[in-house]
């Protein structure tokens, strides 16, 4: 009688939970998905997305809002063009990475701190800079 009445709560919590490992910020399902969810926000100049899905210090809607517009004036048009400028391989699946983004001769420097835990990818820490010397100092 008790597994009975239990059994409702337990299929919604089965059902609930792959939900919300889903939606964890930072969790990607492969190296791949987390470079092109970064990539795609840049080429698109949506830093807005890039900040809430790195769990980038962002706390609200109107400081992500924020952030978009000063990204916007500075890159009206985007960074469509991209390399990978350094990896940092470390232990048990630690990397931090330095990327290039730019448009013409405007520039932004990313720095991720990465975990490939095999079945996901977690990206610890995020952040990002016009000046090359702040990010790089993160190596």
């Amino acid at each position: 009688m008790l597994l009975r009445r239990l059994l409702p709560l337990l299929f919604v919590l089965s059902t609930a939970l792959p939900l919300q490992a889903q939606t964890l910020v930072g969790v990607f399902s492969s190296y791949d998905e987390m470079r092109s969810a970064m990539d795609d926000a840049m080429v698109k100049a949506d830093i807005t997305t890039a900040l809430l899905k790195f769990d980038a210090g962002v706390t609200s809607k109107g400081q992500a809002l924020d952030v978009q517009a000063k990204f916007n004036q500075l890159f009206p048009k985007g960074l469509p063009n991209k390399a990978l400028i350094r990896r940092d391989v470390y232990e048990a699946g630690l990397s931090r990475e330095l990327l290039a983004y730019w448009n013409g001769t405007k520039y932004l420097w990313v720095s991720i701190l990465i975990h490939d835990l095999g079945e996901q990818v977690v990206a610890i820490e995020f952040s990002a800079n016009t000046d090359y010397d702040t990010i790089a100092s993160e190596f």
